[in-house]
Parts: C-alpha cells; sequence; structure tokens
C-alpha cells in the first residue's frame, strides 16, 4: 500500500462496551495488544486504554455473571474510523501479515467476547497533559491539634504524607445535561474542576459529548438532553473515595481554588439531569513506538 498526506477532520473518539466471559478480560487484553492494536496504530488509530469494570454506581460486581469492559480510541475523524474497518482496512495499510495477525488476534478475542451494549462515538475536551502555577497564599498557619480538621472549619490547610501506592483506577462517569449546555459544562470542567483535581494528584483523561454518526451508536440523539462522557483516572480506589465532593477540601485545603471547584460542580449539578458512574481497573496503551518491517517485495501500477 502506498498513502496520500494525512487528511485533516474532526477528532472522534470511540467508547466500545465488551461483555466478556467471566474471567476472560486478561485475555482480551492480551490479544488486543498483541496483534489488533499494532496494526489499528499502523492504519493511524491510537488506543487510549483497556478497563475492565470493577464498580457500578458504588456497587461492586464481583457476583455478575460476565464481565463488563471498555476500550477508548482516537480517530483523526468519523470517515477514518469508517475506513478502519475490518473490510475497508487493507486500503489504509496492505493486506500483509500485519493484518493478518491482527485478524487472528481479533478472532482470539471472539471466542472469549459475549456481546457488546455497543460504543459512544465522542467529541470534546481531552483533558491537557500542562503544567499549573497554583500559587501559595500569602498566610502563616498555626498548628492547633494534631487531629484531622473537619469540613466545616474555617481555615483547613494542609500538608501532605509521601505519594502512597496502590492500583490505579479510572472512573467513567455517565452524565444526561439539559440540552444546549455542554459547552458551558466543559467550560467550568476546563478552567476550575481539572485544576483542583489534577493538584490532588487526578489525572483527567478527557470530557466528550456524545455525538451520532451514522454508525452502530450505543444511544440515539434526545431532543430532551446531551450526553457526556468524563473519565478521569486515580492512584487508587482509596484516592477515588477522598476526593469525593464532601471530603476532598480535607486533601487539599479551603483556598480560593477549593472554592472555585465547588462552584463549577455546583453549577454543573444544576445542569444535571442524570449520573451514572462506572469504576474500572485496567491498563493505559499510551501508543508505544511499533516495528513492522516491510517485507522484501516489489511492485508496479496495475492497470
Amino acid at each position: 500500500m502506498r498513502n496520500d498526506r494525512p487528511r485533516p477532520g474532526q477528532e472522534v473518539l470511540v467508547l466500545r462496551h465488551q461483555e466478556l466471559k467471566k474471567g476472560a478480560h486478561d485475555d482480551y487484553y492480551r490479544a488486543s495488544r498483541a496483534g489488533v492494536w499494532p496494526w489499528y496504530e499502523q492504519i493511524g488509530t491510537r488506543i487510549v486504554g483497556q478497563w475492565l469494570v470493577t464498580e457500578r454506581d458504588s456497587v461492586t460486581v464481583e457476583a455478575a455473571p460476565t464481565e463488563d469492559a471498555y476500550r477508548l480510541a482516537r480517530y483523526a475523524s468519523v470517515e477514518h474510523w469508517r475506513a478502519t474497518r475490518d473490510n475497508a482496512n487493507a486500503q489504509l495499510g496492505g493486506n500483509g501479515p500485519s493484518r493478518e495477525k491482527s485478524a487472528q488476534s481479533g478472532r482470539d478475542r471472539t471466542g472469549v467476547q459475549m456481546g457488546s451494549k455497543g460504543a459512544y462515538f465522542l467529541q470534546g475536551e481531552d483533558a491537557p497533559t500542562r503544567p499549573l502555577y497554583m500559587p501559595g497564599l500569602a498566610e502563616r498557619y498555626e498548628r492547633t491539634a494534631s487531629t484531622a480538621p473537619l469540613p466545616t472549619d474555617d481555615v483547613i490547610a494542609v500538608r501532605t504524607e509521601a505519594a502512597r501506592p496502590g492500583r490505579e483506577v479510572v472512573e467513567l462517569r455517565y452524565q444526561r445535561l439539559a440540552k444546549g449546555t455542554y459547552a458551558q459544562f466543559v467550560t467550568a470542567t476546563r478552567d476550575a474542576v481539572w485544576p483542583w483535581e489534577e493538584k490532588l494528584g487526578a489525572r483527567p483523561l478527557g470530557q466528550w459529548q456524545v455525538v451520532y454518526p451514522d454508525a452502530p451508536s450505543r444511544t440515539t440523539e434526545s431532543p430532551d438532553y446531551d450526553e457526556v462522557v468524563t473519565m478521569t483516572r486515580y492512584a487508587s480506589r482509596d484516592h477515588w473515595q477522598a476526593m469525593a465532593p464532601d471530603r476532598a477540601v480535607l486533601l487539599g485545603g479551603n483556598g480560593p481554588d477549593w472554592r472555585a471547584w465547588r462552584s463549577a460542580l455546583d453549577a454543573q449539578g444544576r445542569l444535571t439531569r442524570h449520573t451514572s458512574v462506572e469504576l474500572m481497573q485496567g491498563e493505559m496503551y499510551a501508543s508505544p513506538p511499533i516495528f513492522t518491517p516491510a517485507l522484501p517485495e516489489r511492485y508496479r501500477l496495475s492497470r
């Protein structure tokens, strides 16, 4: 295959659900990493990660007869996504052993997959990886007790222990907003929610609005609400719990950054009609470098 120059477009992310046999997620992930993802990265996709759902709305899912999982992938446009579908993608990368390996790994995955709820197609705000300068206030403090503060204390100033290890979790938050308010919602997230949460060690992945291309989607557009997906990484489940709205002040103090965060959450709450939360564990893929050598072959254009 030969390729044209990159074609501009509006990026779309695809968050695809998988229903897997109990205990099969590791096999599914290994098959993806061994053959499917290297091929899709070769034809321009960027895989963000793969995760197994461990909790849904604060209820563990251990007793469920199957496993729920999600994969997040980035495409340059909806047109790019269409071109990567199985029957067409040889036109992007040729039909060599790398594509054959992807197809075999895909068949291996099919053996452990029971079904799917479909995919959310997403466009919006990828969380920026940016340095943040949040100056300390020109204040002096006097310790009054060696006990934890209360959320209602007038002054909550914090010193922190060394970073505590744990197993990373990712929060997948699905929300329905008043129709037409996504731009207002994501602005509050970018300007006030993410800076505070990054200060406390969370690492947002992004906040996106569900869009509805002519493709098999998980949901259909409603005249009554917008759908929004937010994904955030935490160092552990304890970290995630410590950053709940009624507790996070004890982790980061009650300065102006916390007040801006609380004000943003309150404003977003007035726009929100429904929220559900899934907690997941899994792997970030991070698009590692891949080497797929060219075959020793020569070609000419055919008529």
